[in-house]
C-alpha cells in the first residue's frame, strides 16, 4: 500500500477515535442546572470554592454571576452551601450567634454584633418583597447617656435594588418604613429614608413625607373604591344582559377632610338642687349708757368706790342686739357634652354611567345563498332594548350604588350596540412545537446531527477504507482495449474455423496464461465479463476453447 496511503488511514483512524470520543462524552456529559443567579463576586468565589472542595461539577458564566450544576447534585449542593450560609448576599443575620465567641469579648463588639444581625435580618425580609432584587439596610441606634434628658431618636437608611423602578408602588415603600420601625426600639417609620438604585429618594423621611403619602393614600383610596362599584354594576347587570354586554364607570369625589368638634349643651329649666347651707348669727352690745348729768370724772369711773347718790338716781341706756340669718343653696343645671369626629372617606357626589348592549336574534328576513353549506345559520340582527328594561336597570344600579338625589348623584344607563371587533389569532406559543419544549427539541437536533454525522462516516470513510484493504489487486492498463490484459502483447486474436483440437489449440494454449486469466477473472465483476463476452465474442469463444482443450 506505500508509506503515503500507510500514513493517510493512521491519521484518518486517529481523527475518527478523537471524534467519536467526543461523541461520547458529549452524549454521557449530565444536563448542566441552574444553581444560583445573580451572585455578587464575593459569593460566587466562596461558592466556586466550596463546590471544589465537594468535588461536585459546576460551571460559571460569563459575567461570574451564575453558577450551574449537574441536575442530580443540585439538591445535595444546596445544603452543603447553606450550612456556610452561603449565597450570603453580603449580608449577616444571627446566625452571627452561632459561632463561638472569643474569651472576653467587649460590650461595644457585641452591640455591634447584634445590630448587624438585625440589619441582615431586616434586609433578607425585604429582600423576599416582589421587585426587589437586593437591599442594605443601616440603623442609627442612639446610644442612652446617663444623666441625659435628651434622647435622640433612632433613624434607618435603606437602599434597594429593584428590578424594576415602575414596579414599586407608595404602598410598598410605606410598607417597608412600616416594617422596619415595628422591628427596631424607638424607631418611627417618617425616619426611614429609602433610595433605589438610581439614586431616586424614594422616601426623605424625617416626617417629611407624611402629606404625600396622605395624598397618594386618598387618590388610591378613591380609584379602589370606584373599580369596586364598577364591578359590582358589571356583574348585576350582566346577569340580566349578558356578561361582556354591559360596560361600567364610577366617579365618585370623596372628601377626606377630618373634623373634631366639641360641643357643652346647658339646660336652665332643668335645676336641681344639690346643696342647702343654712347659718343664723346674733350679735349683742352690752356696753352701759352714760350718766343722767352727763359729767364724767375719775371718781365715778375707778372701782370698787360707791356710787353717788346722783349716780344712782340717773337710769341706764339698754344695751344693742344684731341677729343674721344667711341661706346657701346650691343648684345643678343639665349639662350636655358631645365630641364628634367625622371619618375621612365620605362620599361627596357619585357619577355613575353605564353602557348596555341590545340583544342579537337571528335575522329571518335573510335569503340563504345557494352556495350555502348544509349547516348555515342566518346572521344575527340587533335589537335594542325597551325603554321598560333601560328602567329597571337604571333602579337597579341606583341601589347598588347608594344613590342619593340630595347629593347631587348623576346615575345615566345608555343602549348603543357595541362594536363587533375581530377575535385575535391564537397567540403561538414559541417555547413549544409539537408538544416538545424548545430545549427538548434542539437536544433531539444536536443528538439526530452526530448520529448523521456519524453514520457518514462510517459509510464514506471506513466502508471504503476497508474495502480497500481487502480489495487490493492492480487496475487493467489504462488507454487500451479490455481484452488486453488477456493476450499477450502483439498477439492476433485467433480464429474460430479451426477445429478443436491438434496445433492450433496448442498455438492458443502457449498464447494465453492461464494463471493471469484466472487472476483477472477473480478480480473482474459479473458486469465487466458480460460486456466482454458481448464486445468481443471471437476472443471469448477462443478463451473457452482452451479452457475446454485443457480439460480435456
Amino acid at each position: 500500500m506505500g508509506a503515503g496511503r500507510l500514513a493517510v488511514m493512521l491519521v484518518t483512524f486517529f481523527g475518527l477515535a478523537v471524534f467519536f470520543i467526543f461523541v461520547a462524552a458529549r452524549s454521557n456529559t449530565p444536563g448542566m442546572t441552574l444553581l444560583y443567579s445573580k451572585l455578587s463576586t464575593v459569593d460566587a468565589t466562596e461558592i466556586a470554592a466550596k463546590l471544589d472542595n465537594t468535588h461536585i461539577p459546576y460551571k460559571l458564566s460569563a459575567d461570574g454571576t451564575q453558577v450551574m450544576v449537574p441536575q442530580k447534585d443540585v439538591g445535595k449542593a444546596r445544603i452543603l452551601l447553606a450550612e456556610d450560609g452561603l449565597p450570603s448576599e453580603g449580608s449577616v443575620g444571627y446566625e452571627i450567634f452561632d459561632q463561638k465567641q472569643a474569651f472576653g469579648t467587649t460590650r461595644f463588639v457585641e452591640n455591634i454584633d447584634a445590630q448587624r444581625a438585625l440589619e441582615g435580618a431586616l434586609a433578607r425580609t425585604v429582600d423576599s418583597i416582589d421587585g426587589v432584587r437586593s437591599s442594605r439596610i443601616q440603623l442609627v441606634l442612639p446610644q442612652h447617656e446617663l444623666f441625659s434628658n435628651n434622647e435622640t431618636p433612632a433613624s434607618a437608611s435603606v437602599f434597594l435594588n429593584l428590578r424594576n423602578t415602575a414596579d414599586i408602588t407608595p404602598e410598598q415603600i410605606h410598607a417597608i418604613q412600616h416594617l422596619i420601625a415595628a422591628a427596631v426600639p424607638r424607631l418611627k417609620a417618617e425616619n426611614v429614608a429609602i433610595i433605589d438604585q438610581d439614586g431616586n429618594l424614594l422616601a426623605q423621611g424625617e416626617g417629611s413625607n407624611n402629606a404625600d403619602y396622605s395624598a397618594d393614600s386618598n387618590a388610591s383610596l378613591t380609584e379602589k373604591y370606584d373599580m369596586r362599584m364598577a364591578r359590582q354594576i358589571e356583574d348585576m347587570v350582566g346577569r340580566v344582559v349578558g356578561y361582556g354586554n354591559v360596560r361600567a364607570n364610577v366617579t365618585a369625589e370623596m372628601d377626606f377632610d377630618q373634623i373634631s368638634s366639641n360641643s357643652e349643651t346647658y339646660d336652665p329649666n332643668g335645676q336641681v338642687v344639690r346643696s342647702t347651707q343654712s347659718d343664723t348669727s346674733s350679735n349683742v352690745d352690752n356696753s352701759s349708757s352714760q350718766n343722767a348729768s352727763g359729767a364724767v370724772s375719775v371718781s365715778t369711773n375707778l372701782p370698787g368706790l360707791p356710787n353717788n347718790g346722783a349716780a344712782n338716781n340717773n337710769s341706764a341706756q339698754p344695751a344693742s342686739k344684731n341677729d343674721t340669718d344667711r341661706e346657701i343653696t346650691n343648684y345643678d343645671i343639665s349639662k350636655t357634652v358631645q365630641t364628634t369626629h367625622r371619618a375621612t372617606g365620605t362620599i361627596k357626589k357619585l357619577s355613575v354611567a353605564v353602557l348596555v348592549d341590545g340583544k342579537y336574534v337571528p335575522d329571518t328576513t335573510a335569503k340563504k345563498p345557494k352556495d350555502a353549506p348544509a349547516d348555515w345559520q342566518p346572521p344575527q340582527k340587533y335589537v335594542p332594548l325597551s325603554k321598560t328594561a333601560i328602567a329597571q336597570i337604571t333602579e337597579l344600579v341606583k341601589s347598588a350604588v347608594g344613590y342619593n338625589a340630595a347629593r347631587g348623584d348623576i346615575v345615566q344607563v345608555v343602549n348603543m350596540q357595541f362594536a363587533q371587533e375581530a377575535a385575535p389569532p391564537p397567540a403561538k406559543n414559541t417555547s413549544e412545537f409539537m408538544g416538545f419544549q424548545k430545549s427538548d427539541l434542539l437536544s433531539m437536533a444536536e443528538t439526530l446531527a452526530l448520529s448523521i454525522v456519524a453514520v457518514l462516516v462510517i459509510l464514506l470513510v471506513l466502508r471504503p477504507l476497508a474495502l480497500h484493504m481487502i480489495e487490493s489487486t492492480p487496475r487493467l492498463p489504462a488507454g487500451g482495449d479490455e481484452t488486453a490484459g488477456l493476450l499477450p502483447a502483439g498477439a492476433m486474436p485467433p480464429q474460430l474455423a479451426a477445429p478443436p483440437g491438434g496445433s492450433q489449440g496448442e498455438e492458443l494454449e502457449t498464447m494465453i496464461d492461464m494463471s493471469q486469466v484466472e487472476g483477472k477473472v477473480k478480480a473482474s465483476s459479473v458486469q465487466k465479463i458480460s460486456e466482454l463476452v458481448q464486445n468481443h465474442p471471437a476472443e471469448t469463444v477462443s478463451v473457452i476453447r482452451s479452457w475446454m482443450s485443457q480439460e480435456n
